[in-house]
């Protein structure tokens, strides 16, 4: 593929080591000249993702769908190893030893950027994440959406969203001591962003009613907070114009000090705009995937099938049921 954008590398070579509920996350730092295979570039595969490279059934491929989905802390870790801690905690710099591409093989030295990912901060975060993957599905979802499942989502926003403001205060002293190359996050959220999406998340709750329409019109109107909730979380990561090449391209920041959040957020703007993200309908799947087809309610074939064959056995059952009972009552009849 055209490397149409500059790499978003958090590092390469990415090392993930659990210690208690902490993920020390190692990677030497990117140069800008490494081969396009050995970067893990997060923004990269989501586009290679959707372009499908002619694979059938390329909904679960992107990296953004991988971590909204990955629901156990063995699947987090994975993602981390892969891409970089999403939500750094602290962050330094090491000068490692190694050893260059050049045919003599000398030693070198490398810089290599450890991070500090605190486990319990990157659950909160894959929560939110899938939660706003499940919101955007709702909102354009063409038959109507499940009003329930827009309330659900927005107070698990709400709620997880209030550690934000401290973890922009803490990139921000890491930065102010020297860690990074920009002086201030790439992204902001305080405590005014928290208390509107605390007031949408209020408004969404409330049923339609003459009488709180006076107050705001966004008073028992789920679906119209539920699209404020979407502006407020990718706004608060907003994208940044630059010339790459010979052409102007907007793309986040590439200063990934605090991890790779911000291009998470990046790709939930485009799936807000312009993709198409859904929610598998089998019940016992319920994952989320990058929509291929318009009608698509299934993430893969196998779980329409399980589906459909489920339903089917349901209905099935409740007509031998009937018949079963309609059969003992007119026993019942005979014999009394």
């Amino acid at each position: 593929m055209k490397r149409e954008y500059p790499h978003f590398a958090w590092g390469i070579g990415i090392v993930a080591k659990r210690c208690d509920e902490s993920l020390i996350v190692s990677g030497a730092r990117p140069l800008g000249l490494e081969n396009e295979q050995l970067v893990p570039d997060a923004f990269r595969d989501y586009r290679m993702a959707l372009k499908g490279f002619g694979a059938k059934r390329y909904g679960k491929n992107s990296p953004h769908i991988q971590f909204a989905n990955a629901n156990t802390d063995q699947k987090l870790i994975k993602f981390v190893q892969q891409f970089g801690p999403v939500v750094a905690r602290s962050s330094r710099t090491e000068q490692r030893a190694g050893r260059s591409n050049d045919p003599s093989d000398h030693r070198t030295s490398h810089t290599t950027v450890v991070a500090d990912q605190d486990l319990q901060e990157l659950r909160n975060e894959r929560e939110i994440y899938r939660c706003a993957l499940v919101l955007v599905s709702e909102l354009k979802r063409s038959n109507g959406p499940y009003i329930s499942s827009i309330r659900s989502c927005i107070a698990a926003i709400a709620n997880r969203t209030t550690a934000w403001p401290n973890q922009w205060k803490r990139e921000q002293r890491l930065r102010s001591n020297g860690q990074g190359f920009a002086p201030e996050p790439p992204w902001f959220f305080n405590e005014e962003s928290v208390r509107r999406i605390e007031t949408l998340e209020f408004y969404a709750a409330q049923e339609p009613s003459e009488e709180l329409g006076h107050i705001s019109v966004l008073s028992g109107n789920p679906v119209v907070c539920g699209h404020f909730v979407i502006c407020e979380l990718v706004n608060a990561f907003r994208p940044v114009v630059y010339l790459w090449g010979d052409n102007p391209v907007e793309a986040p920041e590439r200063d990934l000090t605090g991890g790779i959040r911000p291009i998470l957020y990046y790709i939930l703007r485009r799936e807000y705009l312009h993709a198409g993200v859904g929610v598998c309908r089998n019940a016992q799947c319920l994952e989320v995937f990058d929509i291929e087809r318009a009608g698509q309610e299934f993430c893969s074939d196998s779980c329409s099938r399980l589906q459909r064959q489920r339903e089917y056995w349901q209905e099935r059952g409740k007509k031998i049921r009937q018949r079963r009972i309609k059969r003992e009552k007119l026993v019942s009849r005979r014999t009394a």
